[in-house]
């Protein structure tokens, strides 16, 4: 029997190519009546961290830092229009005209944006669906063969390996 999906992960490096991967989450979540998870993981790089720190100085690091998460915060929040626009398009396939009433009331699919640092992306991203009792992860990769080097890249490859949830990937394609 399939476990019901309550929270779907989402996890988004913020580049273009992520709408096409958020669809994909927000027809899961439509058609499983879930709440999406939007989660960016900023990656801590300790040697150039030393670097910027001893060039430019504690305070202005850590005003960088700050700028950094808030603009992919921003950049996130941005996705909950999305959200809406995708879920007012495809609530037409899955329910009938009365019922549309009721979805007006709850249109944001999205529950929580979360801005993440960690040296690991993948912990991070399977730490989190962990802590926020997500039942899917769904992330995209870039690729060029169907499974090129056994499943992606190195953080698609050890969500796999150290998720104990669904992993749904959308493969890129690069244009």
């Amino acid at each position: 029997m399939v476990q019901q999906t309550k929270n779907i992960l989402f996890a988004s490096d913020l580049s273009v190519n992520m709408s096409l991967v958020f669809e994909h989450a927000a027809t899961l979540a439509i058609c499983r009546s879930a709440n999406i998870i939007v989660l960016n993981v900023i990656e801590e790089t300790p040697r150039s961290e030393k670097r910027i720190r001893m060039a430019f100085g504690e305070e202005l690091y850590k005003d960088i830092r700050s700028k950094q998460r808030s603009g992919a915060r921003d950049i996130l929040i941005g996705k909950n229009i999305d959200a809406l626009k995708i879920r007012q398009a495809i609530t037409g396939f899955f329910e009938k005209p009365e019922q549309n009433k009721k979805t007006s009331e709850n249109n944001s699919l999205i529950s929580k944006i979360l801005v993440a640092e960690g040296r690991s992306i993948a912990d991070e991203i399977t730490a989190t669906a962990m802590e926020e009792k997500c039942d899917l992860i769904v992330m995209g990769c870039k690729q060029k063969g169907l499974l090129k080097e056994t499943m992606g890249s190195n953080v698609v490859r050890k969500v796999l390996k150290r998720s104990s949830v669904p992993v749904f990937i959308i493969p890129l394609t690069e244009k």
